[in-house]
């Protein structure tokens, strides 16, 4: 019975060990700021696609005009945007609108550097 529980153990720490783990580099467990890599994340069509997908899909039922919103977010490895943040709004409503609109952002192209696609921490002023 001994033996049957020995070979039993053996058996079961080599499937363990025998698992795929995809070991991150030491570049992708960094998060970056555009000046620190050397291809920054894009939205798909660049700058302007992007700031066409905001003003489409921005909400703006208050009808506030000439004010300035700011934000920070991620782009992951993966292309999605994470961590959406509002740096400065003059109006919670448009910060909370903003925040939304880019939590619901479609994939980005990935930041690279040295050949890994990496976190990247972007900042984005959206003029209402």
């Amino acid at each position: 019975m001994k033996k049957i529980l020995t070979l039993m153990i053996i058996i079961f720490v080599n499937v363990l060990s025998a698992q795929n783990s995809e070991e991150l580099s030491p570049y992708q467990k960094v998060l970056y700021t555009v000046d620190n890599i050397q291809v920054a994340p894009e939205f798909t069509g660049g700058e302007k696609k992007f700031d066409e997908y905001v003003r489409t899909n921005f909400t703006n039922s208050k009808g506030i005009k000439g004010t300035e919103i700011s934000a920070s977010f991620i782009v992951e490895m993966d292309g999605t945007v994470s961590n959406v943040e509002i740096i400065k709004a003059d109006n919670v409503g448009s910060g909370k609108e903003l925040k939304r609109v880019l939590k619901m952002s479609p994939k980005w192209l990935q930041g690279e550097h040295e050949g890994y696609h990496v976190r990247t921490k972007l900042k984005y002023t959206f003029k209402v």
